[in-house]
């Protein structure tokens, strides 16, 4: 099992970044006291070696002048609550299938409400490259100085760089595109 004496070791190779393990775990350990190793083992490999990389382009894009839109999943699985919203989490509800095998949304009408809100966005952003639609708070562009972030969860709501512990955390190290 995962525990706090073997949390470093097992994060090494999840990070796949050039970080001390034992130093990521303490930063965690230090900013959220009451979290379990399995929460802090999720929570920072995922930040370190998936989520950079967005951080990365959104940056990029901001940086050119190119449109960005970034949003954050905090709809958590209904099957499996301490599991968070993970990754993959978004797809049932941008696809409106939550019913379907493998789906942890549930069909509950708060399922129902962010399935829709997210699908909404991304039918306006495919139609007019904005993803703003009557469902939603004002959703501006990204940019490096509010880092406007459209938060899905029961409600949609747009907070303003809502993980720049992590962000700032990660930064300190270079980032390792993963093979595709």
């Amino acid at each position: 099992g995962l525990d706090w004496s073997n949390l470093a070791d097992r994060m090494a190779p999840e990070l796949k970044i050039d970080i001390l393990p034992e130093w990521v775990v303490a930063q965690y350990r230090a900013r959220h006291p009451d979290w379990s190793p399995t929460d802090v083992f999720y929570d920072a490999t995922t930040a370190g070696r998936s989520w950079r990389g967005q951080v990365i382009e959104a940056e990029a894009r901001a940086t050119a002048g190119a449109p960005a839109f970034v949003y954050q999943l905090d709809f958590a699985s209904r099957s499996d609550p301490r599991r968070g919203a993970f990754h993959t989490m978004d797809i049932p509800l941008v696809f409106g299938t939550l019913g379907a095998t493998g789906s942890q949304t549930g069909t509950a009408a708060d399922a129902r409400a962010a399935s829709k809100a997210m699908q909404d966005s991304f039918v306006a952003f495919a139609a007019t490259g904005d993803p703003n639609h009557a469902g939603l708070p004002r959703w501006p562009r990204y940019d490096l100085r509010t880092r406007a972030t459209m938060v899905f969860d029961t409600r949609p709501h747009l907070e303003n760089d809502p993980r720049r512990w992590q962000r700032e955390l990660f930064a300190r190290v270079p980032y390792i595109q993963p093979g595709s």
